[in-house]
This record gives C-alpha cells, structure tokens and sequence, in this order.
C-alpha cells in the first residue's frame, strides 16, 4: 500500500500493521453500508477468532478498587500496582524500580484477606484511636500582622479602617493553620457504631477509607492502621 501511494488517510500515505489491523476488524469494510468492500467475510471472521483467542483482559472488580488506592509493597512500602500482563492473570507490581516485586494472587484472594483483616479490626473497636493532631502554630505572617497590631493599639492616630483589615488578616491567618479535627470525629464516630453491634459491609468499607493506612500487599499482614 505504502509502495503503491494508496494513502490510508488524507494526512499520510505510509502504511503500518496497525492500520492494515484496524481495517480487518472494523465490520464497516465488509460492504454492507456506505464504504465499499475492503475484506471478505472470510478474514473478517479469522481476525474475530484470532481476537477471542488473545483476549485474556481480566476488568478489575469495583470492590477492589479501594484496595488499589491504597496498596503498598510489602517489600520495600512504595506504591504497588495490579496488572493482567502475567497470561491474563492478576499479579501486582511494585512500582519501585529498585524493588520490583512481583506478587501473583487473585482478585478473590485479595478480597477475601482484606475482608477477614478488616472484620478483626471491626470485632476491636478498642484499637480505633483517633490519629494525632498536630499543634497549631502561628505563621510568621500572623506573627508579622500581630506584631503590626500591638503598634497601632499603642498610637494615638488609630485609623478604624486599618485596624479593621489588620484584625480580619490576622484572625485569617490563625484559622488557616488550625487542624483539621475531621478524622478524629469520624474515627471516634466509627469506633462507637462498632461497639454497639456487629459490623457489615457498609461498616467494612467505611473502616477501610477512614482507618486504615495501607493495604500491604505480598505479606502475612494485609491491613496497616492509621
């Protein structure tokens, strides 16, 4: 095609085996609507078989995809991946190239150690503690703006207006660096709905957004806490 100057496209006339692939699977090049025959129906049935028989893709689960946010090597604690590269089947791939590790296990078999760990820790409300909030501590900008403030109390020639803008600056300033107490309450909220009965699935899946640190992955222990 690319010795004859047929082009595939108005932009090019250099053909590739992705082109030639793209036309052998598009159903639109057996003639039976505005574009003429390219293909018999013969090759296009071989180029279906031929499809089916390397398609081995395994979609990762919905439920699995809380796990992948927040999965960590065992090995060396960098990132690790899910992938289907292995023969179609799940492994997971530490992200660290100077780790590496390969870890091959199912997607059910992930799900289910996750779920046993996540239900020993539900069954233990007692081990939900609060993560630590760090202390507040004034910005040197508040500090500035303060200090700004202390000498226009002491003037004479106060002007409202400046003291105003000077006042709101610096209460700006003091709330922007207060912790943020959200997890403390939502963890304390969790643990008190778990001692009051057995958890479910609901539960489950809040305990894993809101306690739980890592999921390790390629170790006995498949669950970190905050």
């Amino acid at each position: 095609m690319s010795r004859g100057n047929i082009p595939y496209h108005r932009h090019t006339s250099q053909w590739n085996k992705h082109m030639v692939k793209r036309i052998l699977e598009n159903g639109k090049y057996l003639g039976t609507g505005v574009y003429p025959r390219l293909i018999s129906d013969e090759e296009f049935l071989a180029v279906q078989i031929q499809r089916e028989d390397k398609t081995d893709y395994i979609p990762c689960p919905t439920e699995l995809s809380p796990i992948r946010e927040k999965a960590v090597c065992a090995v060396c604690g960098s990132r690790i991946a899910r992938d289907t590269k292995s023969h179609g089947r799940p492994r997971w791939v530490c992200t660290s190239p100077d780790c590496g590790a390969i870890v091959h296990i199912s997607d059910e078999e992930v799900l289910k150690r996750v779920s046993q760990r996540l239900r020993q820790l539900a069954n233990s409300p007692d081990l939900l503690t609060p993560p630590p909030t760090l202390e507040a501590v004034p910005s040197a900008d508040a500090l500035r703006i303060q200090n700004e403030l202390n000498v226009c109390f002491n003037r004479s020639d106060i002007n409202p207006d400046y003291m105003k803008t000077l006042i709101f600056a610096a209460a700006a300033e003091r709330y922007a660096v207060l912790p943020d107490l959200t997890p403390v309450h939502d963890i304390e909220a969790l643990r008190k709905r778990l001692e009051t009965g057995p958890a479910n699935g609901s539960d489950l899946r809040e305990l894993l957004a809101k306690a739980v640190k890592a999921v390790r992955v390629g170790g006995p222990n498949y669950i970190e806490r905050q």
